[in-house]
């Protein structure tokens, strides 16, 4: 790899970052880790103003203007005066259907950063006439789920802000990614450090990936490309979920994630193994700041043979627990000390609950419209993230239920198995909700419908018991 020299203002990388780093280095045509997030606009914006919006917020997030590059001392950041890169896009799209502004929308969020020059942030407006899709698109280099976030509402606030007339109101964060990076480094040299490693260490040690089967061969190269399969629970389930945490004295999470840990029993048999939980290490301090606050930790199911599924729910609880407790050791030396035995993880669950998010933001999330300088708003759901692992699960709390969006590799699933896999998956958390004490065992993977299908392929079309 060439080594060049970023200039004054080199600034080092987190673990995290330098990972994602290698990994841009290795495939930089690829979009698994590219996040995206657009809203409709009705009537289109005025893309002068919107492109002053955009500029102030690159201004405010230096991240978003940093571009990358391998020295001689490893991998470093420089950031980029404001203006110098991440300026808005605006194509013109007279006549667009809703199926091809989609497949614009794809192509922009498929479409590779070139780090080292360009940054990890574009945005984009496709502009119908009648209305307009504005799209931002960052590499997970320089951002998570909370600052994509971020981004929209500080976006939506300049808009407003400009369209009255006004400089927009966006101060400096109080602090910057590069604290981070240096308390990181605190820990590492730290016997707290040490003592995280010893418990990954043992997290590991004699279990394995969780790992679905398949319905094609794995590829000896992965193929890094995926798909998106998004539903909304029923709100009754939701609620019903809200109502089991409150009672078990557990997070709606660990209700979420322990239904996930039986069905992976069921399906595969495997009593001991280990899926992965992105955890935010971003702390309180740091809630204005747009950056990769996020690690990945592994969270062990150990299931006896007679467990119920109330039983995995809170072993699931106190393993999260524990985990997040340990959240901010990289986990990329967690796999580097685990060795060569394979991926630690296969399978991945996150949830985002958006009461976290402000400036109407709450509502928005759950595709309720918003008025914005004389525009109305409305948040769109764009698939992103894709092909990272086997199959990832994201649930999206908002302020009227959940939303479960299930990512899973294209080389590795057709899609009537995710779908199956998704309705099972439904089906293990009412019974979390209605039959909690049942035995894993006697859950039901197949309804009425399922089974008839499966005896018609067998030959054997008639009743089912």
């Amino acid at each position: 790899m060439t080594h060049t020299d970023p200039g004054d203002g080199a600034l080092p990388l987190s673990v995290g970052q330098e990972g994602l780093w290698l990994l841009h280095s290795l495939a930089p045509d690829s979009s698994t880790y590219h996040l995206a997030g657009g809203v409709r606009m009705e009537p289109a914006p005025d893309p002068e103003i919107l492109a002053r919006a955009v500029d102030a917020v690159t201004e405010r997030h230096p991240m978003l203007r940093s571009v990358y590059a391998d020295t001689v001392d490893g991998p470093r950041r420089r950031v980029l005066p404001p203006g110098e890169t991440g300026r808005l896009v605006v194509r013109e799209v007279p006549g667009a259907g809703d199926e091809e502004l989609r497949r614009m929308v794809d192509a922009e969020v498929a479409a590779p950063f070139r780090l080292t020059d360009e940054g990890p942030f574009r945005a984009v407006l496709l502009r119908r006439g009648a209305d307009a899709v504005a799209l931002v698109v960052t590499h997970h280099i320089a951002t998570d789920a909370l600052s994509q976030w971020l981004l929209w509402r500080d976006l939506l606030a300049a808009y407003a802000e400009l369209a009255e007339g006004r400089a927009p109101g966006l101060e400096p964060p109080a602090t910057d990614f590069d604290h981070f990076v240096a308390a990181e480094r605190t820990l590492l040299d730290s016997s707290r450090g040490a003592r995280q490693a010893d418990f990954w260490r043992a997290q590991c040690a004699g279990s394995q990936a969780a790992e679905l089967p398949t319905d094609r061969p794995r590829p000896a190269v992965p193929a890094s490309k995926g798909t998106s399969l998004v539903r909304r629970l029923p709100d009754a389930l939701s609620e019903g979920i809200r109502r089991t945490a409150a009672d078990r004295e557990v997070s709606q999470f660990a209700v979420a994630f322990g239904a996930l840990q039986a069905l992976v029993n069921r399906w595969t048999g495997m009593r001991d193994f280990l899926i992965a939980c992105p955890a935010s290490v971003r702390r309180s301090a740091a809630r204005e700041v747009v950056g990769y606050y996020v690690n990945p930790v592994l969270v062990r199911a150990e299931i006896s043979r007679d467990a119920t599924l109330g039983e995995v729910v809170d072993r699931a609880a106190e393993r999260i627990r524990q985990a997040t407790a340990r959240a901010t050791y990289p986990f990329p030396l967690v796999a580097q000390d685990a060795g060569d035995g394979g991926p630690l993880y296969r399978i991945a669950m996150t949830m985002v609950s958006t009461e976290r998010f402000d400036g109407g933001l709450e509502v928005a999330a759950a595709g309720v419209p918003m008025r914005v300088g004389g525009l109305t708003v409305t948040y769109l759901e764009i698939p992103h993230l894709e092909g990272q692992c086997d199959v990832s699960l994201e649930v999206t709390r908002d302020a009227r239920g959940l939303t479960i969006a299930l990512r899973y590799d294209t080389a590795l699933f057709e899609r009537p198995t995710v779908d199956r896999l998704f309705d099972q998956y439904v089906r293990f958390l009412t019974a979390a909700v209605d039959d909690a004490d049942r035995p894993l065992g006697r859950i039901r993977l197949t309804d009425a419908d399922d089974k008839r299908a499966l005896l018609a392929l067998g030959g054997h079309p008639g009743a089912v018991s």
